[in-house]
């Protein structure tokens, strides 16, 4: 275990050129070390938590991200302006991005993070594996193209084929190329996904190991000569090359071949002089040869689970080393405790495609258990925007992996987002597959599993006791609120058996109930049942039931049009009561015209931005017809045309954020 970290050089302040939950991450970190932060922030969430938890706070005014967080003239200014002596990227947005480093530079500001020149090498992938393959280390071979895909292959690679922007990382836009007929399509997909994120078009093509795992190296360089790794994560789960789940050691493969993969890690930082904090990733083949995939000069999204079974907190190492410190520990020093899992719960709906979705969250719950480390920027009152689809993390420790799987999945069934839906249930199948129990994964399996991982879901769900969620939405419509029992109250038809209609789950249910004080009891299905409610929570939102011995917490939301959102076990139940429909407006039900089957609009079916659209006005249109493309957590999706019919109206341009049902295109018929 890492000893206290010390400091003879310290930053009075530092700006934190982010948002969201890393901010609050770095802002934690100094605040520990008395360090005083300025956040920033667009107009729009000028009372987000980062903000809010700060000793300071910058507006960058409104507008996209080009004119907020990403203007890095505009944030090295305001930096200065505002007496910072550093800058602390995070992770995403600026903190890969050479100029900005060399802006903070000239500016007279620390960058926190590696320098210039670094960020220059490490951070083009072709670049990158030059050096890895000077320092010794096997890399993939591959070959830069442009976006035509025209290109032939020479003998050394084949199908399928990797498609990745050189400048880049974290799977965005990443392709893979199953034959030559799809290389053109994909290679454009790539070659746009790399120009809208990272301010390039570059791209390259390596061979594409399917049978894999994906393994990095954390590691920490002082300006003093010293580099130490951190042990291994293992990120093999993926689902489109973005890591879910990830867990620290990779007890997945020998340890000879970690030790050679500390020792690939380390050589290849001392190739270019490596300082502050990155990760060195690999792939892995079941012969276990081992390949360099690319290094991240930065803080990882997943970096807690390190923290966790090494006690090191790498935030704080990062302003120490940024600062001039030596790092405060030796390689020897550093021990592996336990094992760690962090789950990323996403807005995004498994069971339709996993759909983004860019829905509020009207409320949400975390586990109680203080052993489960959360990281979140999750704010009801809207104070944050949502740029990005994380909603939590949420990382178990446990005395080995399996006891860390079940404080994890416990700690899934205990989280819930109402209003949104997430991948939680998503993520507890993934934990309880035999594979996954067993450690024999792969970066594809969440790919070659899906239709068994979502009837896991769905069976779930089925099997879930109804008489729970009749029980806690009797309770919430008439036993608990007063603002909702005057409307039953008021209507006087209370008696000792009410009856009333609610719809679960597409289905009618016509229920006797009677409610006495904490006790209910009503018929459902030709059964009596009898419930306890052992405790309510009015400002959490929970209800506790005891039936015949069994006891289950709920959460419970409320909406405005006589439906109920309730969740349980990671799962979120849509409940509506017809007897109180007299009681609201007839425009909470109003079916929006122009969804209809017919309509004449086309509306978006997600949150995102628009990439690329393929039509004009007045063009004609055949049914299945690529009408546009919009970009929503790192995926592009495309748009398609529902019927033959000819353009009438664009209602977005490209770059436009899109909304949840918001018109893109107005159509007429032929």
């Amino acid at each position: 275990m890492a000893k206290p970290l010390k400091m003879n050089k310290k930053f009075r302040k530092i700006a934190i050129a982010n948002r969201g939950e890393i901010a609050l991450r770095i802002i934690r970190a100094a605040k520990a070390i008395q360090i005083e932060t300025l956040a920033f922030y667009s107009d729009d969430e000028k009372n987000a938590p980062h903000v809010e938890q700060a000793d300071e706070g910058c507006s960058l005014g409104k507008g996209e991200l080009k004119d907020t967080y990403l203007n890095v003239e505009k944030i090295v200014a305001l930096a200065i302006e505002n007496g910072a002596e550093a800058i602390h990227p995070g992770y995403g947005f600026l903190s890969e991005n050479a100029a900005f480093a060399q802006a903070c530079q000239d500016a007279g500001l620390v960058f926190i993070g590696p320098s210039v020149e670094v960020l220059q090498q490490m951070g083009n992938k072709v670049t990158a594996k030059t050096i890895a393959r000077k320092a010794g280390v096997n890399v993939l071979e591959s070959f830069v193209v442009d976006a035509s895909g025209a290109f032939e292959l020479n003998g050394i690679f084949h199908y399928p084929l990797l498609i990745k922007a050189a400048n880049g990382g974290g799977g965005k836009g990443m392709q893979v190329v199953y034959n030559a007929e799809e290389l053109q399509q994909k290679a454009g997909e790539a070659a746009r996904a790399a120009l809208n994120y990272f301010g390039s078009e570059e791209i390259y093509i390596e061979n594409y190991i399917e049978d894999a795992r994906h393994i990095e190296v954390q590691i920490l360089g002082d300006a003093f000569g010293n580099i130490v790794h951190l042990h291994e994560r293992d990120c093999t789960l993926q689902r489109k090359h973005q890591k879910i789940i990830e867990e620290a050691p990779a007890t997945s493969i020998s340890l000879q071949l970690r030790q050679k993969l500390h020792e690939a890690a380390l050589a290849i930082c001392r190739e270019v002089g490596y300082q502050n904090a990155g990760t060195v990733e690999f792939l892995v083949d079941w012969d276990e040869n081992f390949y360099f995939l690319e290094m991240n000069p930065r803080i990882q999204v997943e970096h807690p689970v390190t923290e966790a079974i090494t006690g090191v907190d790498i935030v704080k190492e990062q302003l120490s080393i940024a600062a001039g410190n030596p790092l405060s520990f030796s390689q020897d020093e550093i021990r592996i405790n336990g094992h760690a899992i962090e789950a990323r719960v996403y807005a995004e709906d498994p069971l339709n495609g996993f759909a983004p979705s860019g829905k509020p969250v009207l409320h949400f719950e975390m586990p109680g258990d203080t052993n489960i480390r959360i990281e979140t920027a999750i704010d009801l009152r809207g104070g944050a925007a949502q740029y990005d689809p994380l909603l939590c993390k949420l990382i178990a420790w446990g005395e080995n992996r399996e006891k860390a799987r079940e404080k994890l999945i416990s700690a899934l069934d205990e989280t819930t987002f109402l209003g949104t839906e997430t991948n939680l249930q998503y993520l507890t199948a993934l934990l309880e597959t035999p594979e996954y129990i067993e450690n024999k994964l792969n970066t594809q399996f969440c790919q070659l599993n899906i239709d068994a991982l979502l009837l896991q879901i769905q069976q779930k769900n089925e099997l879930t006791g109804h008489q729970w969620l009749l029980a806690a939405a009797l309770f919430a419509w008439y036993g608990i609120a007063k603002e909702t029992a005057s409307v039953w109250l008021r209507s006087g038809f209370w008696r000792l058996y009410a009856t009333t209609d609610i719809l679960l789950n597409g289905q009618s249910y016509f229920i006797r109930f009677n409610i006495k004080k904490n006790m209910l009891d009503f018929h459902f299905k030709e059964k009596k049942y009898s419930f306890y409610l052992k405790e309510i929570n009015l400002e959490k939102r929970k209800l506790l039931f005891e039936n015949e011995g069994t006891s289950k917490s709920i959460s419970f939301f409320k909406t405005q049009n006589a439906k109920l959102l309730l969740g349980l076990n990671g799962a979120v139940f849509e409940l509506q009561n017809s007897s109180l429909l007299d009681f609201y407006p007839d425009d909470f039900f109003k079916e929006n015209d122009d969804e209809m089957p017919g309509s004449e609009v086309i509306n978006s079916h997600l949150f995102g931005r628009v990439v690329d659209i393929r039509v004009k006005s007045n063009q004609t249109i055949r049914k299945g017809d690529v009408l546009m493309i919009i970009e929503s957590m790192k995926s592009e999706n495309r748009v398609l045309s529902p019927r033959d019919a000819k353009i009438k109206k664009i209602n977005v341009v490209v770059g436009e954020q899109v909304t949840d049902k918001m018109p893109l295109l107005y159509l007429e018929n032929l």
